[in-house]
């Protein structure tokens, strides 16, 4: 006699594992080799399992929990996206729950777990490249799904123009008369990852490229996001004889980094060397750096209000939403403090 719902061991004897494996994998994903924990994933949707918790959470519409999966999720920059997300959602009871991760791997079995087991209702994707297969199992999972600063087929997403947001920052420098441009940045070395320092510095360079200036070799440093490594990177390019007039850096924090060092090495900023940061974190305000605003905080009170769109009407067509970026002129770059372009 064919049952009517599939049960955990309904799943256990197709995948030909334990009940006790079917479990883990919807708990603890990475306790389960690659293998096995695909065989179990390939059971669960060709049975239509739910587990009994997912059951009384459908029973009673949801989950009023939304995940959040991210990497460097202590950098200022996502607590401040978080902000925006938590703005919207916490008016109407929803928990959020953050995923951090640290590897492809991760990724993966997180990934796995939250459509295995539907213990969310939504998920905010920030800045993460996701595979085919990831993807695939999202859409037959029908949870409701937002990328921030990606533009994924099919899916709502929050588009950051990491690219345009180099070449305003240029455009921007450029029309204040500097003509030796410098950039620093943490290099992208996360195949998971977003790379967005490669995308801004693809656009500031292009900029000047077509105005007739190369940016210097040896005026780009990118390297690994430790504050020895970004600390040496800066000094090294400071030391050299002739310096560029400008530098953008690929975030706030590294524009800090960078002028603590030039004050060390008795270089002025703006008078020797104009600086751009890149995110307009709460702080720069104080500190009166001119930065490339990218709405961090509306980025993601956009991506957390599509997730609620989303959860009203499941079928409607999927929407991108195009923040738009801009400079904010302050005194590093010694032009008059507060105008916008």
């Amino acid at each position: 006699m064919v049952q009517d719902v599939a049960t955990i061991y309904d799943v256990a004897e197709k995948a030909q594992v334990s009940p006790a494996t079917v479990s883990r994998v919807l708990n603890e994903p990475s306790k389960v080799n690659v293998e096995k924990r695909n065989s179990v994933l390939a059971a669960i949707a060709s049975l239509h399992f739910v587990p009994k918790a997912a059951a009384v959470a459908n029973a009673r519409q949801s989950y009023k929990k939304i995940g959040v999966i991210a990497p460097f999720f202590t950098q200022p920059s996502f607590m401040q996206r978080l902000r925006g997300i938590s703005n919207v959602l916490s008016g109407r009871h929803y928990e959020i729950v953050v995923y951090s991760i640290e590897s492809q791997e991760e990724l993966l079995e997180y990934i796995d777990m939250l459509t295995g087991s539907r213990r969310v209702d939504g998920l905010i994707v920030l800045c993460l490249k996701l595979s085919e297969i990831m993807l695939a199992r999202l859409r037959e999972s029908g949870i409701s799904v937002c990328f921030v600063e990606s533009n994924v087929d099919g899916f709502d997403s929050v588009v950051i123009d990491n690219e345009n947001g180099g070449k305003i920052a240029a455009e921007f420098l450029y029309s204040r008369g500097y003509r030796r441009p410098g950039f620093v940045g943490e290099a992208s070395n996360k195949t998971y990852a977003v790379p967005a320092t490669e995308d801004r510095l693809r656009g500031f360079t292009k900029y000047f490229k077509g105005k007739g200036i190369a940016v210097s070799k040896s005026h780009i440093w990118l390297g690994e996001f430790t504050d020895e490594k970004v600390d040496d990177g800066i000094s090294a390019l400071l030391s050299q004889d002739t310096l560029p007039d400008c530098i953008l850096t690929s975030s706030d924090l590294i524009a800090i980094r960078f002028m603590k060092i030039a004050a060390q090495k008795k270089i002025k900023v703006p008078d020797d060397i104009a600086v751009v940061g890149f995110d307009n974190l709460d702080f720069t305000e104080y500190l009166n750096l001119t930065t490339v605003n990218q709405e961090l905080d509306e980025s993601g009170k956009t991506a957390a209000e599509l997730i609620l769109d989303r959860q009203k009407d499941k079928n409607r067509t999927a929407r991108k939403v195009h923040i738009q970026v801009k400079v904010i002129e302050r005194a590093t770059t010694g032009s008059r403090a507060g105008s916008e372009i």
